[in-house]
């Protein structure tokens, strides 16, 4: 490849690291939300994405060695068009259609923006430098791999809100959550478990296994506190039954997308990431090392009953009266609440 080309190449792919900081500031435009259709944009953006993947296997090919310079230099144009008009789609979305919807447009196109410069990168010598620590995310295959990937991302677009807060939802604070409960439900069944084997072990105790082998059981709930154990494993269970239901209750069954559901939508995934943590550190408490361990437990369960409380009164607002009772209930409980919580399903 001639000097000229990477010179050409290097300008080109400085370009794409323009667009990428613009579209990091991404904040959506002041257009009224009835002007924007998301399932029309996320057509739009596919034949854009599928457009641009071409010119870039065309541009790979060029590439190669014997590398053909005039068509380099004849696609390279093409390609940073494509994601000009990319990125200008995304200046179009109204900053009413969500916060989360934006933030997942957002999030795949600077994934192929950066990708872009990866893969002119492969083919120059004074490489174009790009955050690193998005770089990591997609460094798990080559440049022109990572390129194809991103474009696939960009056609499986959220058509809405909704959408996007579904899949927030469930990748974290649903799946989270679940493994948490799944976690202390097994290592309360391995507790019990090797309770039942000691027993059996005493009874039999000139069995040759009986005495060493059982001793190696050692359970990771420590002694004395199986009953603290129990407690949280029922607030966790209930916390699970009340994530599942706002995630298929709330935020699936959302049938109306007006400025005040989408930001609605928004909230209950802000509100649920707290439940999430709170999770996560009452699970840790039961297994702190000193004395400390039951005040610490006491305070993060009341913690987690707080801040489940507050995302049950926002679910609430706008679920539909077949399941309010349901929800009403669930509430006042975990506000009387005072050493565990057992929640209707």
């Amino acid at each position: 490849m001639k000097k000229e080309t990477q010179k050409y190449l290097r300008s080109a792919a400085l370009s794409i690291v323009v667009l990428l900081d613009h579209v990091r500031k991404l904040e959506g435009s002041d257009e009224p939300l009835a002007s924007f259709s998301g399932p029309k944009f996320r057509d739009s953006v596919k034949e854009l994405a599928t457009a641009i993947d071409k010119e870039a296997t065309r541009f790979i090919i060029a590439c190669k060695p014997p590398a053909l310079d005039a068509e380099i230099r004849a696609l390279c144009p093409k390609i940073n068009a494509g994601l000009f008009h990319l990125v200008k789609k995304a200046d179009s979305i109204p900053k009413t259609a969500g916060k989360l919807y934006l933030e997942a447009i957002q999030k795949a196109i600077c994934r192929s923006l950066i990708s872009a410069v990866g893969l002119i990168n492969s083919f120059i010598e004074e490489k174009v430098e790009i955050d690193k620590a998005a770089l990591y995310e997609v460094s798990y295959t080559s440049a022109s791999g990572i390129f194809w990937e991103h474009c696939k991302t960009l056609v499986q677009l959220p058509a809405d809100n909704r959408a996007a807060a579904i899949l927030a939802w469930q990748s974290s604070i649903g799946s989270l959550v679940k493994d948490a409960v799944e976690e202390l439900d097994e290592t309360v069944k391995e507790y019990k478990d090797s309770e039942t084997s000691k027993d059996c072990g005493k009874q039999n105790a000139d069995d040759e296994f009986s005495d060493d082998s059982m001793d190696d059981l050692d359970p990771d709930i420590p002694p004395g506190r199986l009953e603290q154990v129990l407690k949280v494993q029922r607030l966790l269970t209930s916390t699970k039954h009340a994530c599942d239901k706002i995630g298929l209750r709330c935020i699936r069954d959302c049938k109306v997308l007006d400025e005040e559901h989408v930001m609605w939508l928004d909230r209950l995934v802000d509100l649920g990431k707290p439940v999430q943590d709170a999770v996560d550190e009452l699970s840790a408490a039961l297994f702190i090392d000193d004395d400390s361990w039951l005040q610490q437990v006491e305070i993060e369960s009341s913690k987690l009953r707080k801040v489940l409380s507050g995302l049950i009164t926002l679910a609430i607002t706008f679920v539909d009266d077949s399941h309010l009772k349901w929800f009403e209930t669930c509430r006042k409980q975990l506000d009387a609440a005072h050493e565990s919580t057992s929640i209707v399903r």
